[in-house]
């Protein structure tokens, strides 16, 4: 399906910004923000928005002025799930009937998010209000969580009648642990910023005025001191470990070394710290 963005861009200053229908992009160098653009909604999930996301999500991947994405909600709500006004159950006969082509394809409007784990790029789920069901879901798919102290996250399938959708029952434990992922899914209670940081659901809570900028400033942080190379293959090397042996992964390891120790990145970090300066690393891009 074919994304209704507008194609031009618009910049002022360092900042560059996409226009589409169901969500907000903007570059500044050197992050990336996407926001959920739905506030009268409260950006609930639909086909249109799930397309443009993705669009979003490989374009700021193509971007050497992005280091790391950023997303986020308009207004008061992160996302209040799949928007069951705009999503009618012949949309999830069909997306079930053609759910091993759209395992594969990652072109299922309501997820698989398979292609942020394999963006070469770091995501920050900005989450600033409610998330639930799909929203939540999108949350569990990004690769960090910073968290409104205010917000709140229920999975909310059980309570809709559905199942632990978005491959949320494997995400979901493997964040939090077997026993605790069950009491969500199973409860679709709702879990305060508090307690989500004690799980390890999230990895940081803030206030919600301070949220977007504490998202960013990581970013720009990876940004002075990370080798952007180093974080794709790094973040690449966690989620593929997560299917294989300890001794897989001790092998990688050191095929990966070998490669390193062979780039330009390894050899100006090294030339960087004997100088007592910032390294000065390639972006991932054009």
């Amino acid at each position: 399906m074919a994304s209704k963005h507008r194609s031009n861009y618009t910049t002022k200053d360092t900042t560059l910004t996409a226009q589409y229908e169901t969500i907000q992009y903007q570059v500044t160098d050197p992050v990336a923000v996407i926001t959920l653009n739905r506030p009268e909604r409260l950006n609930a999930w639909m086909p249109t928005m799930a397309h443009e996301f993705r669009e979003a999500m490989l374009g700021a991947e193509a971007d050497k002025n992005v280091v790391g994405v950023v997303v986020t909600g308009s207004g008061r709500a992160f996302c209040a799930g799949g928007d069951l006004k705009a999503l009618r159950m012949d949309d999830l006969r069909h997306m079930t009937a053609d759910a091993d082509e759209a395992l594969t394809t990652s072109d299922d409007p309501a997820g698989p998010f398979d292609y942020m784990l394999n963006l070469r790029k770091p995501v920050i789920a900005a989450i600033n209000g409610p998330a639930l069901g799909m929203g939540a879901v999108l949350s569990l798919w990004a690769d960090l969580r910073f968290m409104a102290d205010d917000a709140f996250i229920s999975m909310s399938f059980s309570q809709r009648g559905t199942v632990a959708e978005g491959a949320s029952s494997w995400l979901l434990p493997r964040l939090i642990g077997t026993a605790p992922a069950l009491d969500l899914l199973l409860s679709s209670r709702r879990v305060a910023a508090d307690e989500a940081l004690r799980l390890g659901l999230v990895n940081v809570t803030v206030p919600a005025g301070d949220l977007l900028e504490t998202a960013a400033a990581y970013v720009r942080d990876l940004s002075k001191n990370c080798s952007p190379t180093s974080l794709a293959i790094i973040k690449q090397q966690v989620y593929r470990d997560l299917h294989d042996s300890l001794g897989e992964s001790s092998d990688s390891s050191r095929k990966l070394l070998g490669e390193a120790v062979e780039g330009d990145d390894i050899k100006e970090g090294w030339q960087a710290y004997l100088e007592k300066r910032p390294a000065v690393f390639a972006r991932i891009g054009h």
